[in-house]
């Protein structure tokens, strides 16, 4: 029981920061490298966590996906519907064939390299490693490395392109 109330007090502050810092997905970002950080370095073990605590944040995760959804949704016009349709399987084929080449040159197994580049949430994957049994640390690197480097090259590139169309409107 001292391990779960550590973990979620240790869980919270992380999330706290994490928000408190700015950092993209602050709560979840934060917390996953507060707990993980204490986690590898050995200070504190979170061994006998209690086993109620991962499907109940899953159920947390899906609730709070489910709230997104709105009678919009069903509103889209027909050219958005194919356009999401065509960036559903472009990601997946995109992330097979990674997937493919990563297994290929033996970098990881074909199912993990498929979930660690499958261009979807951090917390997503991670449920859906933990459901197939493959190597969520694998997953959660790939994830990390791919979310921090998409929103810093995004944000300098948006900005750049900001700045850009801000000069020419100067200039008229």
């Amino acid at each position: 029981m001292t391990h779960t109330i550590l973990f979620l007090t240790f869980a919270y502050i992380g999330g706290t920061l994490g928000i408190r810092l700015k950092l993209p997905a602050g709560a979840l970002l934060g917390s996953m490298l507060f707990v993980g950080i204490f986690t590898m370095t050995d200070i504190v073990e979170f061994t006998n966590v209690s086993p109620v605590i991962r499907p109940a944040a899953q159920v947390a995760l899906g609730a709070m996906i489910g709230l997104m959804f709105t009678k919009e949704i069903l509103m889209l016009p027909l050219k958005q519907i194919f356009g999401l349709i065509i960036l559903g399987l472009g990601s997946v084929l995109s992330a097979v064939f990674i997937a493919l080449l990563f297994n290929w040159v033996g970098v990881f197994p074909f199912i993990t390299g498929v979930i660690a580049v499958a261009p979807g949430g951090i917390a997503e994957m991670l449920t859906l490693a933990d459901s197939l049994d493959v190597n969520t640390q694998t997953v959660v690197m790939m994830h990390i490395i791919r979310f921090v480097t998409i929103m810093l090259i995004l944000k300098w590139l948006l900005n750049m392109i900001k700045s850009k169309g801000k000069s020419k409107h100067d200039t008229v």
